[in-house]
């Protein structure tokens, strides 16, 4: 019997994938040692944007009008807050609640969805690092350091294999 239900578990946990890949762009802004801001760009794969776009351009006209715009923050963007957006923010060894994200647009762009937002802060670089990845593996972040910009810094991106999730970090040197 344990034989059974250890095999009936090991085949739901390899059924487990993402279901979206989201490719993650930050563009990061530095003063005086400190993270200020970043803008963040997040690029979703082609077939799920190819579902999300038809649902959200109601009038067809290939692009995110305001009305549309305003559906997909309240129904679906904000709503990641309860996730903290993917991002685990670790300073000085402690995990914080990620900032509430301003200035959301979402646009199309080769026939994808993006959403482009933005944070603020005061965040040391030498103390900091983000932690981008879904535990519950439904939603996979891709981050790689040719995506970043940042300013007088070299940012460090380093795969996360945590066993059960795979995720991407991101430190600044």
């Amino acid at each position: 019997m344990k034989i059974l239900i250890s095999l009936i578990i090991l085949l739901n946990a390899l059924q487990s994938h993402p279901h979206t890949f989201i490719e993650v762009y930050p563009n990061i802004k530095i003063k005086n040692n400190f993270i200020t801001n970043i803008k963040f760009i997040w690029k979703l794969d082609e077939m799920t944007s190819s579902m999300m776009i038809m649902e959200f351009d109601g009038n067809a006209n290939g692009k995110i009008d305001s009305s549309e715009q305003e559906h997909i923050y309240k129904n679906y963007f904000i709503s990641l807050s309860d996730y903290n957006f993917y991002t685990e923010i670790t300073i000085d060894g402690k995990i914080q609640k990620f900032p509430k994200p301003e200035k959301f647009t979402s646009f199309i762009e080769n026939n994808r969805l993006c959403y482009s937002f933005e944070i603020n802060g005061k965040f040391d670089k030498n103390k900091t690092y983000f932690d981008f990845g879904d535990t519950d593996f439904f939603i996979a972040m891709i981050l790689k350091k040719s995506f970043v910009k940042i300013n007088d810094v070299t940012p460090i991106v380093s795969d996360l294999d945590n066993d059960f999730y795979f995720g991407y970090r991101l430190e600044f040197k």
